[in-house]
């Protein structure tokens, strides 16, 4: 060990203490009416306080078995210790949220069974209790549920996110191994994080098959459970966000651009600063009107298929376009109240690494794009009909 990372460990602030299953998902309730309220809403802090969000994606993605899951709530039944729950305090000005470190699957387990939505399944003590849901057990045993208590060990807020995404990496345990974007999405927590949650939620949601501009978003972006479930969609989002109020940062490929992304909406909202978010959603709105307006004339606006029409198994989505679009948006005004417009859009995208087919590097690298853009084609300087540049 270095002496820099004895530093880090010997300075760690935390503490270990029990806690009621019964309190536990009280804390959880917390957690989950937080993340319905957008950042200007006004709410009782009193309301939030200890909350606990049990979700490092916050979007319910489950990866553990119903058979898993039941061993968890066995283990409650005959009295056998569950392993040590991690949790982070994120303090936003008085506001104290807590996050999971490790032990997800082991709250999301205990938080379900009490809510009734699965029961209990191939346990091998406690037979008789297969089939069972939490409303269906005897009083002493739902009291013997909600008495026991959890180990929990409990951080204070690390001096950077760069701490705590080096903790997170130790102490995360779990078989079911989180991708990089999981532990930044916990780690780099911000009402704009929340907002991208809420935004793909709302596109898979059920509802969207009935809401005509939501189920052309959710086409477009090509957001499905799989993708989501991967963190591909969120971290696509948190690309064009970045790009469409920062413009082409010296990033070189897509995992650095959200990540850039997510660490400096974190900062701010860890010191209780303006995130600059009502501004963002409405820009990101107005952009993907844009991108609507767009899909009239190409089906999938996002897809290759767009520059290689006999690519019939193109994937739907390239990050490589989203970037083009997002970076359009971001320099030019755009009229596309007319057809004419698209022969501009395409002639832009040709301009770029993704639309140059001898291009051989990687087509989320922002200094390429920049300098394809403007250095090589100088398109701030050519005289588009239905596209301004906006930086004269």
């Amino acid at each position: 060990m270095t002496q820099q990372e004895k530093a880090f460990f010997d300075s760690l602030r935390y503490t270990r203490k029990e806690i009621s299953v019964q309190d536990i998902v009280k804390f959880i309730e917390k957690g989950e009416q937080f993340l319905k309220f957008k950042e200007n809403d006004t709410y009782n802090l009193i309301d939030f306080i200890n909350g606990i969000l049990i979700s490092p994606d916050y979007q319910r993605v489950y990866k553990s078995t119903m058979k898993e899951e039941s061993s968890i709530i066995e283990s409650l039944l005959i009295g056998i210790p569950i392993p040590e729950v991690f949790l982070v305090a994120n303090n936003k000005n008085q506001l104290r949220i807590r996050h999971v470190m490790d032990g997800q699957h082991r709250l999301n387990a205990i938080y379900r069974f009490l809510n009734n939505e699965f029961a209990l399944k191939n346990l091998k003590i406690k037979e008789g209790y297969n089939s069972k849901k939490f409303s269906d057990l005897e009083i002493e045993d739902k009291i013997k549920i909600l008495t026991s208590n959890l180990s929990i060990l409990e951080f204070e807020n690390f001096n950077t996110a760069e701490e705590e995404i080096e903790l997170f990496k130790r102490y995360n345990t779990n078989t079911k191994k989180l991708e990089s974007q999981e532990i930044e999405m916990v780690t780099y927590f911000s009402e704009t994080n929340k907002y991208i949650t809420q935004f793909i939620n709302d596109l898979i949601n059920d509802d969207s098959k009935i809401d005509i501009v939501r189920n052309k978003l959710c086409g477009i972006y090509n957001i499905t459970p799989l993708r989501n479930n991967k963190q591909r969609n969120h971290q696509e989002v948190c690309v064009i966000l970045n790009i469409i109020e920062n413009g082409l940062i010296d990033v070189r490929n897509a995992s650095d651009i959200s990540k850039n992304f997510l660490q400096k909406k974190s900062y701010l909202f860890k010191n209780g600063k303006d995130e600059n978010l009502n501004e963002l959603i409405n820009e990101f709105n107005l952009f993907n009107d844009f991108i609507i307006k767009t899909k009239e004339y190409l089906e999938y606006p996002f897809s290759p298929r767009i520059l290689k029409d006999d690519e019939a198994k193109l994937n739907k989505f390239s990050i490589g376009l989203a970037i083009v679009y997002a970076t359009l948006w971001h320099y030019f005004e755009i009229n596309y109240s007319e057809e004419g417009f698209i022969e501009e859009l395409l002639d832009f995208i040709y301009k770029t690494p993704i639309g140059n087919p001898n291009f051989k590097g990687s087509t989320t690298n922002l200094n390429e794009v920049k300098k394809y853009l403007f250095e090589i084609n100088k398109v701030q300087n050519i005289n588009y009909k239905f596209l301004e540049f906006k930086f004269k």
